[in-house]
């Protein structure tokens, strides 16, 4: 990554170098003979490094990375997503609860900031990344890192067509819709989960008017103060904290939440297939 082949720029990065226990001469539990102890100690060197990787190569691993893909694009937008990744604490739970490997879905992906990062902490994650909001996808779409298992685009999360998927995300985007709107959305989203899959919607719980409060002014703020996230003419619809069991339930899928709601009244729903 720091002296990548064909790229002239030399990027900030980390070595990190470990020592494995000595194998000596007489050593058979990686076979006896040239080749077979050869084809042994490299699968022992490819399962360690892929530990390493694992345990190293976390989200905050990747903030700078991340951070260099959205320079230039305005200072605004620099300011815009450094805090956000402060605040999302670099995506560590989505990462920690999403599949390894697969197809993930982001519905309302905005400028990517998760997406890529998604896409950093696993090479076998192929994204699909789509926003109503043709400015952001067009900025996703020409991050120097992009590759073919990152896609984005523009469209209307009701009208798009859906594949089957490993993960779906709808992370603060629900209360853009109206209330059918919003029911119609989840549904879709279970109908086209892979078994074993998981969907993964963060929302304001409206029942919760202490904490709601807090939410509604961070949305005030990306809406009106801003202008970050843009809205319908019909405002926003804000979910009740029932909403989503109750839809889990009628489809029969696996439900539990994640309370969030120290600041807010942001709760963090999973289901799964």
């Amino acid at each position: 990554y720091t002296m990548t082949k064909g790229d002239f720029l030399l990027k900030n990065g980390n070595i990190t170098i470990e020592y494995l226990p000595r194998i000596k001469p007489a050593d058979e539990q990686f076979g006896t003979g040239y080749s077979a102890r050869a084809k042994g100690i490299g699968r022992y060197f490819r399962e360690q490094y892929k530990q390493a990787v694992s345990r190293i190569e976390q989200p905050p691993y990747f903030r700078e990375r991340l951070i260099y893909n959205y320079l230039y694009k305005g200072p605004e937008l620099e300011w815009y997503m450094k805090i956000k990744l402060l605040l999302e604490k670099n995506y560590q739970l989505f990462h920690d609860l999403l599949p390894m490997q697969g197809k993930l879905l982001d519905i309302g992906c905005g400028y990517g900031f998760m997406s890529y990062m998604l896409h950093f902490t696993s090479a076998q994650r192929e994204i699909t990344g789509i926003d109503y909001d043709e400015e952001k996808i067009k900025t996703a779409s020409h991050c120097f890192d992009k590759t073919t298992n990152a896609n984005f685009y523009f469209a209307d999360a009701l009208d798009f067509a859906f594949e089957k998927y490993d993960g779906i995300i709808l992370a603060d985007m629900l209360h853009y819709l109206q209330p059918a709107g919003q029911v119609q959305l989840v549904e879709k989203c279970i109908r086209h989960l892979q078994p074993g899959g998981t969907i993964i919607i963060r929302e304001g719980n409206a029942d919760l008017q202490k904490q709601h409060a807090g939410t509604k002014l961070t949305e005030f703020f990306s809406t009106k103060f801003f202008g970050f996230n843009k809205t319908t003419g019909k405002g926003l619809s804000f979910l009740p904290g029932n909403l989503i069991k109750d839809i889990a339930a009628k489809n029969n899928i696996a439900y539990s939440v994640i309370d969030q709601a120290k600041f807010t009244s942001n709760m963090v729903y999973l289901l799964k297939n």
